[in-house]
């Protein structure tokens, strides 16, 4: 996934509404949304609401994995 796709998938775990989403992350509503339905494909889950439901479910597992795969990349 892209920087902007962990950073959406990270505030959907958090419960935010697409609205605090795009304010926080300085985009449209309309781009996270877009970002939203990009994530269930990357994901295989339908649906904005299952996208959540999974998201917090898995939130902790999540961002460790997000950790360990910044870990792996070379520095900018």
């Amino acid at each position: 996934m892209t920087p902007c796709e962990w950073k959406v998938l990270f505030c959907v775990a958090d419960d935010l509404t697409t609205a605090e989403i795009a304010d926080k992350l300085a985009l449209t509503p309309k781009s996270v949304e877009n970002y939203r339905t990009r994530i269930g494909r990357k994901l295989n889950i339908q649906g904005h609401h299952k996208l959540a439901q999974f998201a917090r479910k898995q939130a902790s597992e999540l961002r460790q994995w997000h950790e360990e795969l910044l870990r792996t990349l070379p520095p900018p």
